[in-house]
């Protein structure tokens, strides 16, 4: 049994969504590596097999290429940072903000995309920038308690993410 302090702590406070989840998930991509970063992975953990089995014979080396390949390919596949909206909050990766913060979010082509990358970036910019995706997002962080001026992060579906984050 709780007591009504211990109940309005852990309550938010007023209608802060700071550390508070929305319910309803209405976007979610998880920016996944390129092809090649699977194929490379393939084929090095193939090598890896390769080698023990030359020296442990063949069924050894099978099994330590099916392993690696399981076990790397899960890595990659969990350690892909995720992006998600719901009602209150935009996530991406770790990093989370209200959506109530959100200025103005922008598409960026391919070559607009490479430009920020390379020259118009700002130092303090918060990036989820991936190089097999070749489109991203920017949007502006209206809290001026945050660090960052902006966001800019890599999308597979930047249009339809885009169209999400500008509904009300």
């Amino acid at each position: 049994m709780t007591n009504d302090s211990e109940a309005k702590a852990d309550a938010p406070l007023g209608n802060s969504t700071e550390g508070v989840s929305g319910k309803d998930r209405i976007y979610h991509e998880r920016l996944l590596p390129g092809i090649v970063s699977w194929f490379l992975v393939f084929f090095m953990t193939v090598s890896l097999g390769i080698a023990y089995g030359y020296v442990y014979g063949l069924n050894f080396g099978l099994f330590i290429t099916a392993l690696s390949t399981i076990l790397l390919y899960l890595f990659m596949y969990f350690s892909s940072p995720l992006i998600e909206v719901d009602e209150l909050v935009l996530r991406v990766g770790d990093a989370r903000i209200p959506k109530k913060y959100i200025g103005n979010p922008q598409y960026l082509d391919v070559e607009q995309t490479l430009r920020s990358r390379r020259t118009l970036g700002h130092r303090n910019a918060y990036l989820a920038l991936r190089a097999s995706i070749k489109e991203s997002i920017i949007i502006e962080i209206t809290d001026v308690s945050d660090p960052h001026p902006y966001w800019q992060f890599s999308s597979r579906r930047p249009k339809e993410l885009l169209a999400k984050l500008v509904r009300p």
